[in-house]
């Protein structure tokens, strides 16, 4: 019966092959073999025809198409003079151009006295039409014409048409014009791409025209001058070379006729005859030939078969398609895996019933237990082991006596148990050596009875059951968290906790706090420099080596408190102990150059310090009160040591202050926005402004921007300020007299924290100012930190109408390649190059530099910080055409805007009436 079986699915599988080979299901498949065998064939060219490739610099010669006939004229001079046999024109030469470039190509045709031949060429004038393009008449009368073939067919073969029929004219195609001694009988053929088209002699239109070919590279060969670049019009899929362009598929198609090689395809019917006889064969053999054979027997006869295709193609010129015969393979040697699989089961089925006796033993015991298990009888010999067991404590567990292969802690509870009859009362822990490694395991003993009656007699009695669990990776992941509470990961210095628990260790005991500890926190600055130039990776070498360095000083701990603070914990006071020359070592130590593989590092760092005497015994409050110091050292330039003092809670205190300040303010609508104008330079007229905002406090009167933006940065307040801004300047610059440009600063904070876009859009809504009137102005900066999720933000709003303006450029890091890929409209050249002129000469060629490159990529520019006429005269002559600063105006509130606006439209009327 499984004899029938197996027949009847090899028989299935057969006929699935066949109708899979007759569809052409593995077309796919035997187009990457035909490849693969072009490939393994490959043959130079011929020699006999070399290709001419128009090349950009001719056309550039020519300077329009009709002039390039006259390069195609001059070119088959240099040809003809040069020896060559035929010159194939695969241009265009359907239409009349200029009459002289027309005749200068017709008389150079005259000369070549018929070594001349010209293309025609099909184009579908519909779905399934094709019309013939031939050259026009006074061309082809003196170059008689010969048909480019499109190539049919698909990727796996190309279908070369020997001749074509037009008008009752028989025109020969290039392939078999070019190989007139090399004729081809049939209508068409394949063409063979195991010939390297990287062999055809070439060379270009202009080295041509100009003369600088090789002597002897034409004489007495086949010449075609055409395009080698292919389009998506003029390309073609074909076997080995992926992509190729028509005059490159055409000089294949000769080569392939001049060396004989015109190919044959075989069709299917070879590879369904092969599948019926391997079934055949498989139906008759497989019985008899074991799995192994039966796979070393399909490999052999894979390679055999791809050996005879190949030759095939390179002696016959016959193309076999194979896939479909390998895949049948694959089928029957799957059906021989499945006859060995059930065998195999039947197999199993036998040794099963022979375990049955067993099984009784073993079903009742491993009930009770879990994981290793190692049965033991009254006589203290082992009756059953599972796997794991095996592999914790010996492979062969199976009738040994247990003192002669169980640990000890395992053999003295069984010995234990089975002695007493009294099983363990609770789970032990102990560890073993397993495989030359210590692992920890839980165990517990039990007992069973076995009467008689359940198997033979000789088993019967008292069983012990040792049940174990290996809990080595629990223990080992346990010790890890404990260890990762305690320590940083990355560098194995102390965590926070643990250093904190340190200091309470030391400071409570009497003697500890007499003698006092001393805590000093180390920022290390321009580690983020690290990180972005050399990576990540590098920056964690740097913090490991930053740690060891540190513990070489030898303090009583060294934590890492954060991504670049670390502290150090050493016993004794600051004044009593030296402290600040322990500071100063420690920063001496920190910012000594770094070796990071091939790469050196330079980091800074800055110190803040307290000790017992000056914060008291609390921990947290020894670690705060130097993160004080810390904070404070980090504001003031270059590697500085600061001890706490009392006076730097009262700045602290300060900066908190700012921040309720700025609360109320807002809260109170302190704030207000003054406008700077920003003028033509060249009519002195107002074209824009830029909102800035001010903060007039009840009580310290006028605060500087300098000193309330930078809090509000820090608090995070400048999105909800930067909010307002925007609202309040869009709904008073929306009712000016005068339809000018409002720019807005934006910071960072506001694309990172807050919803810029949201924000812009609800503005624009609320004043009704159109989006085209608005212009948000940020920094670089912020497109250095977080260039891509800032560009698509800037796209959206760039989309919606809304100008972008890159405010102080030139101060930043890499500024010119900016320009070109993002979204910005206006460039504002920074205050400072401004500053300098006109007596400052890199500041002028500077701007100069700045305001040709903004030309050329269609960019706005407003010089900022004029100050003098000079200034504003010579921006004027570099072709800045807009200007802002004090010679212009002052920033000042709305009203007195709209007064200059006012006057400016009162004067520009008076002047029409005058004209008028």
């Amino acid at each position: 019966m499984a004899r029938v079986q197996h027949l009847i699915v090899a028989a299935v599988v057969c006929a699935t092959m066949l109708v899979a080979v007759a569809m052409g299901w593995f077309a796919a498949l035997d187009s990457a073999l035909h490849d693969m065998r072009f490939s393994l064939t490959s043959r130079p060219a011929s020699g006999d025809i070399v290709f001419v490739e128009i090349d950009a610099a001719a056309m550039a010669q020519a300077g329009s198409r009709s002039r390039a006939r006259s390069v195609y004229a001059d070119a088959l001079d240099s040809l003809i003079d040069a020896g060559a046999r035929t010159v194939v024109l695969d241009v265009g030469l359907q239409s009349a151009l200029d009459y002289f470039d027309d005749n200068a190509l017709v008389q150079a045709m005259t000369r070549a006295a018929g070594k001349v031949r010209t293309v025609a060429t099909e184009t579908r004038s519909s779905a399934s039409t094709r019309v013939l393009s031939m050259p026009m008449d006074r061309f082809a009368a003196l170059a008689p014409p010969v048909y480019i073939d499109a190539v049919g067919g698909n990727r796996r073969s190309a279908v070369y048409r020997t001749r074509i029929v037009n008008d009752g004219w028989v025109i020969e195609s290039l392939a078999t014009a070019l190989s007139s001694d090399h004729s081809v009988s049939r209508p068409s053929f394949l063409i063979d791409f195991s010939i390297d088209l990287a062999t055809i002699p070439r060379t270009t239109l202009s080295d041509v025209v100009g003369g600088s070919f090789e002597t002897g590279l034409f004489k007495g060969r086949q010449v075609i001058v055409g395009q080698a670049s292919y389009s998506q019009q003029s390309s073609h899929s074909v076997p080995r070379y992926g992509m190729l362009s028509t005059p490159s598929l055409q000089l294949l198609a000769a080569e392939t006729v001049r060396q004989d090689r015109a190919l044959s395809d075989m069709g299917r019917l070879p590879a369904i005859i092969i599948v019926l006889g391997m079934a055949v064969l498989f139906a008759c053999l497989r019985p008899r030939m074991t799995l192994g054979s039966a796979i070393a027997g399909s490999l052999a006869y894979a390679g055999m078969l791809e050996f005879t295709a190949l030759a095939m193609q390179v002696h016959a010129g016959m193309l076999l398609d194979t896939a479909g015969i390998h895949i049948a393979q694959v089928g029957f040697l799957a059906i021989a895996f499945w006859h060995e699989l059930e065998a195999r089961g039947r197999s199993l089925s036998h040794a099963a019933r022979e375990r049955d006796s067993m099984r009784g033993i073993l079903t009742r015991v491993v009930a009770d237990n879990f994981d290793g298990v190692v049965v033991v009888d009254h006589n203290k010999s082992i009756r059953a082991a599972s796997r794991l067991a095996e592999e914790l404590i010996s492979p062969g567990l199976h009738g040994a006596h247990i003192g002669d292969v169980l640990p000890v802690p395992f053999r003295e509870a069984l010995e234990a148990a089975l002695d007493s009859g009294r099983m363990m009362d609770a789970v032990s822990e102990v560890v073993i050596g397993c495989n030359g490694a210590s692992r920890t395991v839980e165990f517990v003993v039990t007992l069973s009875d076995i009467d008689a009656g359940e198997v033979s007699a000789e088993s019967a009695g008292r069983v012990a059951c040792l049940t174990f669990r290996d809990v080595t990776e629990r223990r080992q992941v346990e010790h890890r968290l404990t260890y990762l509470a305690q320590h940083d990961p990355l560098t194995g210095a102390a965590s926070r906790v643990k250093f904190v628990e340190t200091i309470g260790e030391l400071l409570a005991t009497p003697n500890g706090r007499v003698r006092g500890v001393s805590v000093y926190l180390i920022g290390l600055s321009r580690l983020k420099t690290v990180n972005d130039t050399l990576g990540h990776a590098y920056g964690d070498a740097l913090l490991k080596q930053v740690v060891a360095r540190l513990e070489l000083l030898g303090p009583i701990s060294v934590a890492r408190l954060e991504g670049n603070a670390f502290a150090v914990l050493r016993e004794g006071l600051l004044g009593d102990d030296g402290g600040m020359g322990f500071a100063e070592a420690l920063i001496a130590e920190v910012v000594r150059p770094y070796t990071l593989d091939e790469h050196g590092a330079i980091i800074g760092a800055r110190v803040g310090m307290s000790d017992s005497d000056l914060s008291g015994s609390a921990p947290d409050a020894l670690v705060s009160h130097a993160g004080v110091a810390l904070s404070i050292a980090s504001d003031q330039s270059g590697n500085r040591a600061l001890a706490f003092s009392k006076e730097m809670d009262t700045r602290i205190k300060s900066k908190q202050d700012m921040e309720i300040a700025l609360r109320a303010a807002l809260a109170r609508e302190e704030f207000s926005v003054h406008y700077q104008p920003q003028v033509d330079l060249e009519t002195g007229e107002i074209t824009g402004v830029e909102a800035l905002a001010r903060w007039t406090h009840p009580e310290l009167g006028s605060v500087p921007p300098g000193k309330f933006i930078p809090a509000a940065e820090e608090t995070g307040l400048i999105v909800e300020l930067g909010r307002w801004i925007l609202h309040a300047a869009a709904r008073e610059v929306a009712n000016w007299p005068r339809p000018v440009r409002l720019s807005v600063n934006v910071s960072a904070l506001q694309f990172e924290l807050g919803d810029i876009i949201a924000d812009v859009r609800s503005a624009l809504a609320q004043s009704g100012l159109p989006p085209e009137r608005l212009q948000v102005e940020i920094t670089e900066s912020l497109l250095v930190t977080e260039t891509s999720h800032v560009t698509e933000k800037l796209r959206v709003l760039r989309a919606e109408g809304v100008g972008i303006a890159l405010d102080d450029f030139g101060t930043g890091y890499s500024s010119l390649s900016y320009l070109g890929r993002l979204p910005v409209d206006t460039i504002k050249i920074d205050q400072s190059f401004v500053r300098g002129l006109p007596g400052d000469g890199e500041a002028s060629a500077i701007i100069r530099a700045v305001l040709m490159l903004s030309e050329s990529l269609g960019k706005h520019v407003v010089a900022e910080g004029i100050e003098n006429q000079d200034q504003a005269w010579l921006l004027r002559l570099a072709g800045c055409k807009t200007g802002q600063g004090y010679f212009f105006s002052r920033p000042g509130p709305a009203e007195d805007i709209v007064v200059k606006l006012l006057a400016a439209e009162h004067d520009r009327l008076s002047t029409v009436m005058r004209m008028g």
